[in-house]
């Protein structure tokens, strides 16, 4: 995991989440590999509480989003009615924000790496990933990348379809209660009514960063990872219970609200340490993983963001 012995302020780091955390239903996912949460009968809606004389359970509810490269974990916890209305609610914004790093991570789909298309005041970009590699398609006349010859860079400015912030931040959030263990979900009633209202301006959280480390290099595109951090019955001043997902080059570490183990943080300034990351392929080539804070509260959808993004190459051809 980390070929250089670790600093002090990362054995601070590990001291920090085991004396206070524990870790529970971690699972890394590999290609062929499959597993079902959840009983087979008797099934009941973990997000609407109905049961199967009520809905129907007849879909493949994948129980982290398709679109980030789960074809292994299905859910037995999701009705139809709920998986469809997340499909086509959170989860898309989830997907829209998403977009610009999965293509470049080489994230597979429903249909495959997604292309990303974007149109400039001329006859724009297209980026496509297949077996042979990327393909970048632009026209002299309306630029939409630089290439830097000289450390061998492809500098994008990229734009992101149209997201709502805290639709984004639900829907990890669902991703979270979806692999929470049974005996915890009773804890999480309010977290589940939020992610089930449509309007986003209801208030139910002001203020909840999420930690977003990001690990440069190639990185395989058919790993998936999630983890439940979950805290210590004989802590009562740290948050309850953290996400840890990681997919590509991206790692995101998001706080599961939970009011009821939560009323004595409520309101106050916590300094908490990341979770440790693990290097990328090869931190002196590459760089060593970097972590930033991410507010996803906004209420209001966000059109036009530029998303940045510099790739790497060995060589490069120009097709005329």
């Amino acid at each position: 995991m980390y070929d250089q012995p670790p600093s002090k302020e990362l054995k601070q780091t590990f001291e920090f989440y085991t004396q206070n955390y524990g870790m529970s239903n971690t699972l890394i996912l590999y290609p062929g590999k499959r597993l079902n949460l959840g009983p087979d009968r008797n099934r009941i809606c973990r997000f609407c509480e109905k049961d199967e004389t009520k809905t129907k359970f007849r879909l493949k509810a994948h129980a982290i989003p398709e679109l980030l490269g789960n074809k292994s974990i299905f859910s037995n916890y999701e009705c139809d009615d709920c998986n469809q209305f997340f499909g086509s609610g959170i989860e898309n914004d989830l997907g829209n924000w998403t977009m610009p790093s999965r293509t470049f991570a080489r994230i597979r789909g429903k249909s495959g790496v997604p292309s990303i298309k974007q149109n400039g005041t001329g006859q724009g970009l297209r980026i496509d990933y297949d077996d042979d590699g990327f393909h970048f398609k632009h026209f002299e006349s309306d630029p939409h990348f630089d290439i830097d010859l000289e450390n061998r860079q492809l500098k994008f400015e990229l734009i992101r379809d149209v997201f709502t912030p805290v639709a984004v931040l639900k829907a990890f959030v669902k991703i979270g209660l979806t692999l929470l263990p049974p005996e915890e979900v009773p804890y999480f009633e309010e977290a589940v009514s939020w992610i089930r209202e449509p309007d986003h301006t209801q208030r139910f959280v002001a203020k909840l960063p999420i930690f977003h480390t990001f690990r440069p290099g190639p990185m395989r595109n058919d790993l998936l990872g999630a983890m439940i951090l979950r805290r210590k019955k004989s802590i009562v001043n740290l948050p309850y219970a953290f996400l840890m997902l990681s997919f590509g080059n991206d790692i995101y570490q998001v706080c599961i609200p939970c009011p009821q183990q939560d009323r004595t943080i409520h309101d106050k300034q916590l300094a908490i340490p990341p979770f440790p990351a693990p290097d990328g392929p090869d931190p002196e080539k590459y760089g060593n993983p970097r972590t930033r804070l991410i507010d996803l509260c906004g209420k209001i959808p966000v059109k036009g963001e530029i998303f940045p993004i510099v790739m790497g190459f060995d060589h490069v051809e120009f097709d005329k």
